[in-house]
């Protein structure tokens, strides 16, 4: 669920001096750092395309409505806002909880593999032999998909319990659940990494799968055309991955969690960064 709000009356008087023309505001749910209670508000446009959130804008509020003004905390606060994101935000697309796919996602995803490797036999009897080492590349794809899903729900558990027994999300809550959300990142890059071992193939199965279903015995013929269709979405689809990921698949583990380290830290010194209060020392 989101953990962010409408700012309420009392506390957009306190910030009012912050608030630029054509902005909105949101609160987040409270964060716990030494045994205080602060939250974390950001700004940003009202209308944007697709209507995405582009953050301008960052305070930190204490109980009492002050501002917090101090460097040092503001970056403790940055730390804590962005992984209660990662770990609670389902309205961010950053949130590990949405990588999690409930029965159905799971039921729409074995209906695609199945029409892709149907297409891809198609492909083999036409002389692609290509398509056949495709096809066993995407054979392990759910179980790679079972195994995360299994650390996602050890993660998602976790998590909703540790909000339940401390009520605020702080450092000792986020210490409990970064390892757990480490294996579901090293999960993920294995599916990365597998999508990339069989990458030379992809654009010619692409063109093969596209000037198959348009040969005059195939056009009309769902029961032929279908699998082919869905072998060129997948073939796009696995390009996409290939172009995005191509630096991360060629990096050790050890160099992966690093580079993964830079980001996060890359997005809390922009929270800080971006900070809006007057005086930040």
């Amino acid at each position: 669920m989101p953990t962010y709000s409408v700012v309420s009356k009392e506390i957009r008087e306190c910030i009012k001096q912050y608030i630029k023309s054509g902005e909105a505001v949101e609160i987040s749910d409270s964060l716990e750092y030494n045994n205080i209670l602060y939250r974390e508000i950001i700004f940003f446009k009202k209308w944007t395309k697709n209507n995405s959130k582009v953050y301008l804008g960052y305070l930190y509020i204490n109980e009492k409505n002050e501002i917090i003004s101090q460097k040092s905390l503001q970056e403790r606060l940055a730390k804590l806002a962005y992984f209660s994101e990662i770990f609670y935000n389902t309205a961010n697309k950053s949130c590990i909880v949405n990588a999690y796919q409930d029965e159905v996602a799971i039921q729409n995803d074995d209906k695609n593999y199945k029409l892709v490797t149907d297409g891809l036999d198609i492909l083999t009897k036409d002389g692609i032999v290509q398509s056949k080492q495709v096809k066993e590349m995407v054979y392990k794809l759910p179980e790679i998909r079972e195994k995360n899903n299994e650390i996602l729900k050890i993660l998602i558990s976790k998590s909703e319990e540790c909000k339940n027994e401390k009520k605020y999300f702080n450092m000792n809550i986020m210490e409990e659940l970064l390892p757990t959300y480490k294996d579901a990142l090293s999960i993920n890059l294995k599916k990365i990494r597998l999508v990339y071992s069989a990458r030379e193939f992809y654009e010619n199965i692409k063109i093969s799968s596209e000037k198959k279903r348009k040969q005059i015995p195939i056009r009309f013929n769902p029961k032929l055309t279908k699998p082919l269709i869905k072998v060129s979405y997948m073939m796009e689809f696995f390009i996409k991955v290939v172009n995005s990921c191509e630096t991360i698949c060629e990096m050790t583990d050890i160099e992966y969690f690093k580079y993964l380290e830079s980001i996060e830290k890359a997005n809390i010194d922009n929270r800080v960064k971006l900070n809006r209060s007057k005086k930040n020392s």
